[in-house]
């Protein structure tokens, strides 16, 4: 074999030995205000318009509150939420990656809330890699070398206030980041039509049901909100119209927790309003609660709009 042919082997075979370049996720893209550490590949992304989340602002007693978010522990916001995983270059360290963040994030106007790094992100003990609970994300296990070091940040904004939550953990791959932000917006409200009693009528007597979407409970809460009163008011004026119908009131809820507390969510929501019903002299005997939980969505859950339809109330025919 000539040098030549040789080289030319050699240099075929360096081509095929470079690791193709990871590519981001499909429809993925960076935080506009936080951006990403250079060389980085998102490998998850999701964005939705308008969404709850839990950051975490200070140090988290495992002890006490295990892999929980908790009042002591976090902080509760809704808006528009950007959830983004990366996996960064495999030569930097955590250290690194999270100064570059920190530095960034001033340059834009934010303010440094809470930061941690491994040990300090704990009351008393606590392993690192349990902070991927945390980061929403299973698949970031902090617990190698560097371990993990976060960081709240705030920016206030005419618009609205806009808090981004960076997790940079250390594993057997090489380094990764979490960016979650929180962009603070009003929902959309006045998206479902109101149902008045006439409307439930020939909802029930058409197809045996009805969905409700004017009875609202605060997030894990089974009180009534005051702004439910007209949807009320139209269901005892439904069933004093018809003293012959009986209906079972049944409680539905998104796909968010567990499936047990659903059930019961939804099943005490379903009795508050047949408490309610019932103050407004309909006969016990023709209300039947109920709670569904999550198991009849009609639409998905992969979505806050989705996850508002299946948040409802339904009177059944019984």
């Amino acid at each position: 074999m000539s040098n030549r042919t040789l080289l030319a082997v050699l240099a075929v075979a360096q081509i095929l030995a470079v690791p193709a370049i990871a590519k981001d996720v499909a429809g993925s893209k960076d935080h506009p205000l936080v951006g990403r550490y250079e060389g980085s590949q998102i490998t998850a992304y999701e964005a939705v318009a308008f969404d709850e989340q839990r950051l975490v602002n200070a140090p988290i007693d495992l002890a006490a509150d295990g892999e929980k978010f908790t009042a002591a522990n976090s902080t509760t916001l809704e808006g528009k939420v950007t959830r983004i995983r990366y996996d960064a270059p495999k030569d930097r360290s955590t250290l690194e990656i999270m100064r570059n963040f920190e530095e960034s994030l001033r340059s834009k106007g934010f303010e440094i809330v809470h930061a941690c790094a491994t040990e300090s992100c704990f009351k008393g003990a606590g392993s690192p890699y349990r902070m991927a609970s945390f980061a929403g994300d299973t698949q970031v296990n902090y617990r190698y070398q560097d371990g993990v070091r976060y960081v709240l940040a705030k920016a206030s904004r005419p618009t609205g206030d806009v808090h981004a939550a960076v997790f940079v953990g250390d594993s057997k791959t090489g380094p990764l980041v979490r960016v979650i932000t929180v962009e603070a917006k009003p929902i959309e409200t006045g998206r479902i039509a109101f149902v008045d009693a006439s409307a439930m009528a020939k909802a029930i007597a058409a197809n045996g049901h009805v969905a409700l979407y004017g009875i609202h409970f605060d997030f894990d809460k089974a009180e009534i909100r005051p702004d439910s009163r007209p949807t009320l008011d139209e269901i005892g004026k439904f069933l004093k119209a018809d003293p012959s119908v009986s209906v079972v009131v049944t409680g539905h809820t998104d796909a968010k927790g567990g499936f047990d507390y659903n059930i019961d969510l939804s099943r005490r929501r379903a009795a508050a309003v047949v408490d309610d019903l019932a103050r407004q002299g309909i006969a016990v005997s023709r209300l039947t609660p109920f709670g569904a939980g999550m198991v009849s969505p009609i639409a998905s859950n992969d979505d806050e709009g989705g996850r508002a339809k299946n948040r409802r109330v339904e009177l059944v025919k019984r």
